[in-house]
């Protein structure tokens, strides 16, 4: 999903657009009449019941990712939200809290819920605020492998999937994306692109996590970065086996987004 840039910082757009969708919420509440107290409780109750419901319907449409990396199951601020969970998750909740009321608030309620549920997907199909995308192919770059062998990049597509990183040693979501790639076995094509590093730096922290990959490749002086328009890093790029971009994700990736990224099938 493409990211809202807060100068150059990258931040997931899901969040932001579930705060629209809450204030929207929080609007159509006044409609039940209920008394202040009451309706700050079903509010914040909702929110509540809709985040966990939908992070529970995700970890559990991605079993396989969480039985590897169980504790990304909390780490709340990564991707990884279904919006029917959001929405059974909340309906649940209002259904619950207010099963004292007559049914035609409950229906208010619901319906409430329903819109605000539709604002949020129509939000995240728009995308009225992200960023570009970054160009659809790779560049025709030739860059030096980590042992100095010229490497056109353009020329690494092969059977998908297609796996391009750019990445820092002192950026620490990249190095949390290595390590996921690195933990993940999966028959892929895995190319690391070090941006603006030196050999050694690059290199050093490779070896001292006993890391490689398909390609590793150093790109000193950032032209890749700069061709993508990422001022942050990391840039994890999903191409197919014609060198055309079909996904990406700009800054931390988890690690179920990354298993659905190196299935074949997808």
């Amino acid at each position: 999903m493409p990211p809202i840039m807060l100068g150059h910082v990258p931040l997931p757009p899901a969040p932001l657009y579930a705060t629209v969708a809450a204030l929207a919420l929080l609007a159509l509440g006044t409609l039940l009449r209920l008394p202040r107290t009451r309706r700050r409780q079903w509010l914040s109750g909702t929110l509540v019941a809709a985040l966990i419901g939908a992070r529970l319907l995700y970890v559990a449409l991605h079993l396989e990712a969480y039985r590897e990396a169980p504790f990304e199951a909390i780490t709340l601020w990564q991707s990884g939200y279904h919006p029917l969970g959001a929405l059974l998750g909340a309906v649940a909740w209002t259904l619950w809290r207010l099963r004292d009321l007559p049914a035609r608030r409950i229906r208010l309620a619901t319906g409430a819920l329903m819109a605000c549920s539709a604002l949020w997907w129509g939000l995240n199909a728009w995308q009225p605020l992200a960023v570009e995308p970054p160009s659809a192919h790779l560049p025709n770059l030739t860059l030096n492998a980590l042992d100095g062998t010229p490497t056109p990049i353009a020329t690494l597509a092969s059977a998908p999937p297609l796996i391009v990183v750019l990445w820092r040693s002192d950026c620490r979501a990249c190095r949390r994306t290595l390590a996921r790639l690195t933990d993940i076995k999966r028959d892929a094509t895995v190319v690391t692109i070090n941006e603006g590093q030196t050999l050694l730096q690059a290199a050093r922290y490779l070896d001292a996590r006993h890391t490689a990959f398909t390609h590793d490749l150093r790109d000193p002086h950032q032209r890749l970065q700069a061709y993508f328009g990422m001022p942050a890093l990391p840039l994890i790029m999903r191409l197919d086996a014609h060198g055309r971009l079909r996904d990406y994700q700009a800054g931390e990736i988890s690690t179920a987004h990354l298993m659905r990224w190196l299935s074949p099938t997808t």
